[in-house]
């Protein structure tokens, strides 16, 4: 899942290799450390996404949560999250990045 692409995103400073979005896909969510930080990446509908593995709402691992129609949501307090973005549906919980 890492490489370059013919029109690379200028903020992206370093691309982390995880494994193959076969990996993925069959394993379910893997957590990589990025910078010193937990990042859960997650195969989705076809697609590959990457958030902050602790909840903004209370620190409980993502990737121990669900993803369906695209929203991730954590098993702790059940808060809800745009797996594409990381927006919050919910007050009570800040956004996921």
């Amino acid at each position: 899942m890492s490489g370059t692409t013919s029109d690379p995103d200028p903020d992206l400073e370093e691309l982390i290799h995880v494994g193959s979005v076969d990996e993925v896909r069959e394993e379910g969510p893997e957590v990589v450390n990025a910078d010193g930080q937990p990042v859960a990446v997650f195969h989705h509908e076809g697609d590959v996404y990457a958030v902050h593995n602790q909840c903004p709402h209370m620190g409980f691992p993502l990737e121990r949560g669900t993803v369906e129609d695209g929203i991730l949501t954590c098993h702790w307090h059940h808060a809800r999250f745009e797996l594409s973005c990381g927006d919050t549906f919910d007050p009570w919980a800040d956004d996921v990045p």
